[in-house]
């Protein structure tokens, strides 16, 4: 991720995400602008995966910061998702 990490910044701002960072293995965290919503996030998970050759997942910073945050949140795969 961090040879592209230019060219994921770039990728999440077409979409709308803002302060895009690693978060962990095929997860990142960032920020989505208000006019956006979960197709937005989807579609840029599908054009990071592409760009990068693996699968990746946004999270929200703001859903990740709550206090009442759920661990299996954090350790989960998403439904859909492939498992590697």
């Amino acid at each position: 991720m961090r040879a592209r990490a230019a060219e994921l910044r770039a990728l999440a701002e077409r979409f709308g995400i803002t302060s895009l960072r690693y978060a962990s293995p095929g997860r990142l965290e960032g920020r989505v602008q208000a006019d956006k919503d979960a197709l937005d996030v989807v579609e840029f998970d599908i054009a990071a995966s592409e760009l990068l050759g693996a699968e990746v997942e946004l999270f929200s910073g703001a859903v990740l910061g709550k206090p009442n945050l759920s661990p299996d949140l954090l350790t989960t795969r998403l439904r859909g998702s492939r498992q590697s």
